[in-house]
């Protein structure tokens, strides 16, 4: 499972470092993406928007129960993702846009808040290539904070064939194999723990790393992985990566996500 995590944060490191000269202060300017390529993108995307109905229910009901997946956004913000097929759910705060890949809110997402926050269209695109084995993505688009960037990036992805328990002993191996990704520059795990709390264990793995491409002062992130197993022979990952400066602001609402991960009873 680790492997699969690299492809997602350099691309919205890759993002980040092409636009961020116009979104937060003290970056130089870099080029802008390919404007053919966005004009392609931007109508394909609107097209299907206007052609898809947005159904949050990819779930059907069989005699064993439901499978698939279903996404609820609420009143307050927030939006609770639930994997019929994997076991498991997960809720994300307010100011944190999590949609499924290749569904009808992706879509919509795409051509609605896409069309006026670029950093999140460019990402999001990106996306539309690299997340085929995402179940959800989610970007931190605080818009009080400063409208139209964002801050961070997550990805849940669902091992359907990992026997391998978390506990003590595999923490270890866990932690070695994040430090020796040589694509996360300088990665050093600075928390490694496990939490039992209701009927779920996971293990939280964190630390900082930095991305530099030679044409601009090096990026720092902060990046935690949460790791649970809705089966004994699952494993389920929430990667989240955030721009180090804002660590602080976000830490509650990354502390929330990993409070909200229950496991479904078969």
């Amino acid at each position: 499972m680790k492997k699969n995590l690299i492809p997602f944060i350099l691309s919205f490191a890759a993002m980040l470092l092409a636009t961020l000269a116009c979104a937060l202060p003290g970056r130089s300017a870099q080029p802008a993406s390919d404007p053919d390529a966005i004009e392609t993108a931007i109508a394909g995307t609107s097209q299907a928007a206007a052609q898809q109905t947005a159904a949050a229910a990819l779930f059907t009901a069989t005699p064993e129960g439901p499978r698939g997946t279903f996404i609820e956004q609420f009143p307050d913000g927030t939006t609770k993702y639930t994997d019929y097929d994997a076991g498991f759910e997960v809720t994300f705060p307010a100011g944190w846009l999590a949609v499924r890949p290749n569904s009808d809110e992706f879509n919509t997402a795409l051509a609605g808040d896409g069309a006026v926050n670029s950093m999140l269209h460019d990402q999001m695109i990106v996306d539309q290539v690299d997340s085929a084995d995402a179940r959800l993505l989610a970007y931190i688009i605080h818009s009080e904070i400063k409208p139209n960037v964002i801050f961070g990036f997550s990805t849940t992805q669902w091992d359907s064939n990992d026997s391998k328990m978390l506990d003590n002993a595999n923490m270890g191996e866990l932690v070695r194999g994040l430090e020796s990704q040589t694509e996360l520059s300088g990665f050093r795990v600075e928390v490694a723990q496990i939490h039992d709390e209701g009927n779920t264990r996971v293990v939280e793995v964190g630390g900082r790393w930095s991305l530099n491409d030679g044409t601009t002062d090096p990026i720092p992130f902060y990046s935690v992985f949460y790791f649970f197993k809705p089966t004994q022979d699952s494993t389920v990952r929430v990667a989240i990566t955030i721009l180090q400066d804002y660590q602080d602001d976000f830490a509650a609402d990354v502390k929330s996500i990993m409070d909200s991960i229950k496991i479904l009873k078969p």
